[in-house]
């Protein structure tokens, strides 16, 4: 069956759609803003949360980021997403260890209870995506760990009116099926670990 221009086109804004969601949220990019959230409702003032966030910002986001995008310039790596689940490993232990230090660093400067258990919860949840991706051999949606973690983590620590977010899961994770980056499977997988490694997070930590 020949298909018309008007699927065609449907097809292409769908992609755009899809695309556009999924560079919005990337997990290394929508740990930015729910750090500082977390970072300014739990600390005793304005300096001492930011502080904090620019901590986390520099280990968590921007430190892989340009390790990413360095791998894609030498074409150690075929996308900023990091598709191909083979080339995952060298960017899942450069950003564990960025995390590692950043983790020592904020425990120096005494953080916060809320923010040290977001902080490990996505540690852990991060170990155990790296685990089930190379020993596995099954690529997790780590753009659904990032995004159901968020939503989790703002309605535990700052209002149950923000589980209202709780649709951006199913439209993240649309937009990566619609991509054909994972399957309906691995977007499913991917929140459920996120669900399970951070409520045993805060559960550890007495939240």
């Amino acid at each position: 069956m020949a298909t018309s221009s008007t699927d065609t086109q449907a097809r292409s804004a769908g992609d755009k759609i899809a695309y556009a969601i999924s560079f919005l949220f990337n997990p290394l990019l929508i740990a930015v803003p729910l750090y500082l959230i977390v970072a300014l409702h739990t600390a005793a003032n304005l300096s001492e949360g930011l502080a904090w966030w620019l901590v986390i910002s520099l280990g968590v986001s921007l430190a892989p980021i340009l390790f990413i995008r360095r791998g894609v310039a030498k074409g150690k790596f075929t996308d900023h997403d990091v598709s191909r689940r083979e080339q995952r490993l060298l960017p899942f232990l450069f950003t564990l260890a960025c995390l590692a230090i950043a983790l020592v660093v904020l425990l120096a400067l005494d953080v916060s209870i809320e923010l040290l258990a977001t902080f490990t919860g996505m540690l852990a949840t991060i170990v155990v995506a790296l685990l089930i991706t190379q020993w596995a051999s099954w690529k997790i949606s780590l753009h659904l760990i990032g995004v159901t973690g968020a939503v989790l983590t703002l309605g535990l620590l700052i209002s149950s009116t923000l589980y209202l977010l709780t649709p951006l899961v199913v439209v993240v994770g649309w937009a990566r099926w619609r991509l054909k980056a994972h399957t309906a499977m691995q977007a499913v997988a991917g929140a459920a670990v996120a669900t399970g490694v951070t409520l045993i997070s805060f559960r550890l930590f007495g939240l």
